[in-house]
């Protein structure tokens, strides 16, 4: 079964190879909710902002980061520390 990150999250993992320094050090994607999206668009002036939380993980000896995106924090709200995100070892492609 394929990896699939759970919505509003992502996994970052090295590239196998790395031919040129100019090459990223972590390639991944995000899956974003069309609610969230559409929620952002209406609220953002262009370009559209994305909040981004990470943390380090290792999963089967390789390093990675694990990922979630929100609406951005503003300064007027109470600060919600995003739920870092739960992935199981056999979700881990491999």
């Amino acid at each position: 079964m394929a990896y699939i990150p759970r919505p509003n999250s992502g996994t970052l993992w090295p590239p196998e190879s790395k031919p040129s320094e100019s090459h990223p050090d972590l390639r991944g994607n995000v899956m974003i909710e069309k609610s969230l999206l559409q929620a952002l668009i209406s609220k953002s002036e262009d370009p559209v902002k994305i909040s981004i939380s990470g943390w380090k993980r290792k999963f089967k000896g390789m390093d990675c980061l694990s990922v979630i995106v929100s609406e951005p924090f503003k300064a007027s709200e109470p600060y919600v520390k995003p739920k870092e995100p739960e992935v199981p070892d056999e979700d881990v492609p491999f």
